[in-house]
Order: structure tokens, then sequence, then C-alpha cells
């Protein structure tokens, strides 16, 4: 018979100091990717910073180059949005008229995002056709931002905006 060794009191044998050193790496990785996830639903900012554009009835002036961007059959851009404070992310935006030969109201305008809901790709206004298309998988949307034609499942995104009083320009205030 082997004789046993008795251990003195408060020592760890090597198979539980492994489980305990184990558990403790187990808990530390999912605590790490647990943060990263809740970081990446819920960032630290998400309010966009507005951005004013000069308007008029014949198009809107591109707030980086100063040109004017002419309304062609009712939709003027794309124009840069910078959507983070220090301007690192930025996005493509368009000024729709809904009624392409309608006045500068709240009510006949609609501030598009240039986002293809697919896979992100920036859309473009093609003004023979009367609608978006999107360059990569082909996705068509409608005046209206309904999907025309998939692979798109999703209507373009509008943002929410603040026309002035004199109807001069319009303050894109972000992602509706």
């Amino acid at each position: 018979m082997a004789a046993t060794v008795a251990r003195s009191p408060g020592t760890v044998s090597r198979n539980r100091f492994m489980f305990l050193v184990l558990n403790i790496g187990g808990v530390a990785i999912t605590l790490t990717y647990v943060g990263i996830i809740l970081r990446y639903l819920y960032p630290k900012s998400s309010s966009t910073p507005p951005l004013s554009v000069k308007l008029s009835e014949a198009g809107v002036v591109d707030p980086n180059t100063g040109q004017l961007l002419p309304f062609t059959n009712g939709v003027a851009g794309p124009f840069s949005y910078p959507t983070v404070a220090n301007g690192s992310v930025v996005e493509g935006m368009f000024i729709e008229k809904k009624v392409a030969d309608g006045p500068l109201t709240t009510a006949n305008i609609r501030a598009v995002e240039q986002t293809c809901t697919h896979l992100g790709c920036p859309v473009a206004w093609v003004a023979t056709d009367n609608r978006f298309e999107c360059p990569c998988h082909g996705s068509q949307f409608h005046r209206d931002l309904s999907v025309a034609h998939g692979p798109a499942e999703n209507p373009l995104w509008h943002h929410n905006f603040t026309l002035a009083q004199d109807g001069s320009s319009i303050t894109i205030e972000g992602r509706a």
C-alpha cells in the first residue's frame, strides 16, 4: 500500500491551482468580449453634430467646397456630412425635393443619406431614371427612398433637419 503524504493546511494542489487559473482567465476573456460588444452597441456618443448647408431654389452649396450643387430633377448633392465632432466619420448626403418643382418648405424637403442599406456603398442619384442606384450590387431606390430593386431590403435612411425661416439654409441634425 502506498503511503500518502499529508499536506500542510492552506496548500493548494496542482489540479486545484490550474482549475483556478483557467477559470480566472476564462472570466477575464468573457468580460473583455462582453465589454467590446457593449461598447459597439452603446457608443460613447450617439449625437451627431449639426451641419448647416446653404440652400436656394437652384440647389445647395457644398459646405466643404463652396460649390453650388444644382437640383437635378429635384435632388442636389452629394456632399460630405461629418457625423462625429472631430470629422473622422463622414457620410454623403443628398437634399431632395419630394416634388421636384415644388417649393423649399419643410414638408417638401428630405435630407437623404448616401449610404446603401445593403452593404454600405455610396449610392448615386440617376436623374434620367429618377432613382437612387447603388453601383456595388445593383440596388435601386425610388424617390420616396423605398427599395425598387434588391438586394437591399430596407429603404435609404433620411436625416432630421431644420429649415431656416427664410429658406436660405438647412441644418441637418442626424439620422431620423
